[in-house]
């Protein structure tokens, strides 16, 4: 008989700001959608062998939509009468109104048609008054009935409505409205239930779900991307920003009744030293990726089809650390990433029954299969909002004389583990932790995140704000991997964290909280050639032949800086800058600097003021600033300009693509 055990993990990163202002719905939004359909799927079939791994920000953030200690604008807007709405509160309510998956609007024909309608639409001022009020109670109904999933069609409050489809009265938006605001109230009794049912487990992750190994010392990601060469990135060293993480976590989940045994480690990401964290404070088990543990024991656990036997089994790194288990890699992501595209979940739950049959076929008497996976997401894919899926698995296992459901912590006292040679540091994706470091923007991110953790000194405890600005979120969002249009949005919620817990150490925060950290990539071809002469660097353009191979790009056209000239001999990049006037008068009170930055994150800068001139290399400031910085010629370089509080492109960079203007013989 094969164990089996499943891994719902639930997160939300900080929304909410010191000043109580959530700046995304989505802990209230799903509260009765995703959150509710997985709650009720294991209470209604009694189901067991499930752990649910509840990361503090969410649960916290739950406790204030209930309690009404939390402003947001969004909710508001989805529930204020049509009537009633102001130009603001219209504006929101197209701009958030429409984020849905394909599945949750192709339920309802009216939904489409509306969201067909502003698709068309560029401006979203303009599209306000092409939607009448009948539109916008429409929407804000539709779109509380898409978000709730199953409930939509099973909740008696809501059944009628989704039945009905369109053309909403008042006394319908006010049913939709007032389901919404309870949802908090009722999925957090639902986790006091489950938490209450035998053969259910409550987990947690670290207070605001950071990479552990991070913060604990950045310079882990040599180790973690050997052998191949690792990106350079700032360096974070503050192990006991780590601890105090897990030591809140534990402690809010014991004082709401919890008592958790075990954690997923946030994006799985480990190291030696995170372990002993965790050790440290009681922590019993883990769970990651089965990509550490092929990179731990160094070699590939599904070579030509082999069963990986050494998943079903728990490990432990140290005799006296957490016992270690493995996520089921390919079972985990079926449910996360393939069934939401099967039109059957039926079909789908079947099927995985399957490969769990056939795994235990395979496996030890005393092995075990753990899948984890995020709790929330997938279900938003799945055509019947993901309960008939649930259902189906819970009764294929639990008729199945081959699969015993069980939870970790009672694995952890009846399996032996077995001894890991090492372990490798790094995450669920790709064993490493480049989802969160090593671009330019993450990079940026743990540099501006490092200078205020710099300012704030070591105090501890640390402020609130500090601690949700730990959070992997925000590193999640930056860079090019992870693209969403709200990537801005989250950069500023960092932002406004960094600040906050400046306020709350009684510091001013730096000037460089007010720059955003992900920008717009403007693509620029820059001429390489290694014939054509060099500048002068006088601080005026000598001649129209001095910078007449240079690309040509417009900064601003209402700006004290006007344009720049760019060009390369292979080997270092030449800069020409115009200002709205004499560039040494522009920088009489302030500097100029330009920063650029590698395709590793390794970031380089030159600042310049009203006397540069000479130095290693050569620079100049006169009506024109002039100046040479290192480049190997290779595309991926980003470019940028500062001066004062300023920065051009604005909330942008240029990215660099070489293009060779030298004729061949």
């Amino acid at each position: 008989m094969a164990t089996i055990t499943f891994l719902w993990h639930l997160h939300q990163p900080g929304y909410r700001t010191a000043d109580g202002t959530a700046h995304a719905p989505w802990v209230a939004l799903h509260a009765g959608g995703a959150y509710t359909t997985l709650a009720r799927a294991l209470i209604e079939t009694g189901a067991q062998g499930h752990v649910l791994n509840l990361v503090p920000t969410l649960l916290e953030q739950m406790e204030a939509y209930r309690d009404g200690r939390v402003h947001d604008r969004i909710i508001d807007a989805l529930c204020c009468p049509a009537p009633e709405l102001s130009g603001d509160d219209i504006l929101t309510l197209l701009q958030w109104g429409f984020y849905v998956s394909r599945r949750q609007l192709d339920r309802y024909p009216r939904f489409a048609d509306l969201a067909a309608r502003r698709e068309a639409m560029e401006d979203p001022a303009r599209s306000r008054a092409l939607f009448g009020r009948g539109d916008l109670r429409d929407l804000q109904v539709l779109f509380i009935l898409a978000q709730a999933g199953e409930q939509a069609w099973l909740d008696e409050q809501l059944a009628p409505l989704a039945a009905q489809g369109s053309n909403f009265d008042a006394s319908d938006h006010k049913i939709a409205a007032a389901w919404l605001y309870a949802q908090p109230t009722r999925i957090l009794g639902l986790w006091r239930h489950l938490a209450d049912q035998d053969g259910i487990e409550i987990s947690t992750s670290p207070f605001a779900h950071p990479i552990m190994p991070l913060l604990i010392d950045t310079t882990i990601t040599g180790e973690s991307w050997a052998p191949d060469p690792a990106p350079a990135v700032p360096s974070f060293t503050h192990p006991k920003d780590a601890r105090h993480q897990l030591d809140l976590a534990l402690e809010l989940m014991t004082s709401r009744g919890f008592a958790p045994k075990g954690c997923w480690p946030p994006e799985g990401s480990v190291s030696r030293a995170a372990l002993q964290v965790y050790g440290d404070a009681g922590i019993r088990w883990l769970v990651t990726d089965e990509g550490i543990l092929a990179r731990s024991l160094e070699r590939n656990l599904r070579e030509n089809g082999r069963f990986p036997v050494e998943l079903t089994h728990p490990w432990r790194l140290d005799d006296r650390g957490p016992v270690l288990f493995f996520r089921d890699r390919e079972l985990s992501d079926r449910i996360g990433f393939v069934y939401g595209r099967w039109e059957d979940e039926e079909r789908a739950a079947k099927d995985l029954a399957n490969h769990l049959e056939a795994a235990a076929a395979r496996m030890d008497d005393d092995g075990a299969i753990v899948l984890a996976l995020d709790g929330e997401n997938p279900w938003l894919h799945y055509p019947n909002g993901g309960a008939v899926f649930l259902r189906g698995l819970i009764a294929e296992i639990e008729a199945s004389p081959r699969l015993h459901p069980a939870t970790l912590s009672s694995l952890t006292g009846r399996l032996t583990p077995q001894q890991l040679p090492r372990l490798h540091p790094g995450s669920w994706i790709g064993g490493t932790f480049g989802t969160w470091i090593g671009h330019p923007e993450k990079s940026q991110g743990w540099r501006i995140l490092g200078e205020v953790r710099e300012l704030i000194g070591d105090t501890h405890p640390l402020p609130p704000s500090m601690v949700l600005a730990e959070g992997s979120d925000w590193f999640w969002w930056l860079g090019d991997d992870n693209p969403t249009p709200l990537a801005s949005l989250y950069d500023r919620i960092f932002r406004h964290h960094l600040s906050d817990a400046c306020v709350q150490a009684g510091i001013t925060p730096p000037e460089s909280l007010e720059r955003p950290i992900k920008v717009s990539i403007y693509p620029i071809d820059v001429p390489v050639s290694a014939n054509w002469p060099a500048p002068v660097f006088d601080g005026r353009i000598t001649s129209y032949f001095e910078w007449s191979l240079a690309r040509w790009v417009e900064l601003s056209s209402d700006e004290i800086l006007r344009r720049m000239g760019i060009w390369s001999d292979g080997s270092l990049l030449y800069l020409v800058i115009e200002g709205e006037r004499d560039v040494r008068d522009l920088l009489r009170t302030r500097t100029l600097t330009i920063h650029l930055t590698d395709p590793r994150g390794a970031a380089s800068e030159r600042t310049l003021d009203a006397s540069a001139s000479g130095g290693a290399l050569p620079a100049a400031v006169g009506r024109v600033a002039e100046a040479a910085m290192e480049w190997d010629g290779t595309p991926g370089w980003r470019l940028g300009l500062e001066i004062g509080t300023r920065y051009f492109p604005q909330d942008s960079v240029f990215a660099l693509n070489p293009f060779e203007v030298d004729e061949e013989m």
